[in-house]
């Protein structure tokens, strides 16, 4: 964007953008941009949030079940770590093509679900538990769907 496009949208000053949040914006550490460092721009973002909602650090900590989803040419796996005070033996693991409903959590915690990116085939889930990692593997559904005969009864 050149600098007749900013004096058009005079909204667009950083110094009013910094004015309204209260602070300064952690611009050009070291010859970076905002959008060079995503981590720092992931801490920016928390830490404004928990200045607007005092509550929402509490609420963050219970959901602290994170997880990991990635694709290969067949597959899609999905790593969930799984906090210490949780109960591994009393996880339950439902599938569907679309998303991943996990249930079982201690103290009454609701359950947990994942969306999957793409369509997957339920039935081909194989999920293994090591070390606080809950590891789902699923075949992926091909984009081309097979005809499934229907018999007809006479």
């Amino acid at each position: 964007m050149s600098m007749s496009g900013l004096n058009r949208h005079p909204w667009l000053k950083w110094e009013q953008v910094e004015k309204f949040l209260g602070q300064k914006l952690p611009f050009a550490e070291k010859g970076q941009t905002f959008l060079d460092n995503m981590m720092l721009a992931e801490g920016y973002v928390q830490d404004v949030l928990k200045k607007a909602m005092p509550g929402l650090e509490a609420t963050l900590s219970t959901a602290a079940i994170q997880n990991e989803v990635f694709e290969t040419h067949e597959h899609v796996i999905i790593k969930v770590k799984i906090p210490k005070d949780e109960d591994a033996r009393n996880l339950q693991v439902f599938v569907k093509s679309t998303h991943i409903k996990l249930t079982g959590f201690a103290n009454g915690k609701k359950s947990r679900i994942i969306k999957l990116s793409t369509l997957v085939l339920p039935r081909t889930a194989s999920v293994r538990y090591k070390q606080r990692l809950l590891e789902i593997k699923l075949r992926k559904r091909g984009l081309k769907e097979l005809y499934h005969e229907a018999y007809i009864r006479y």
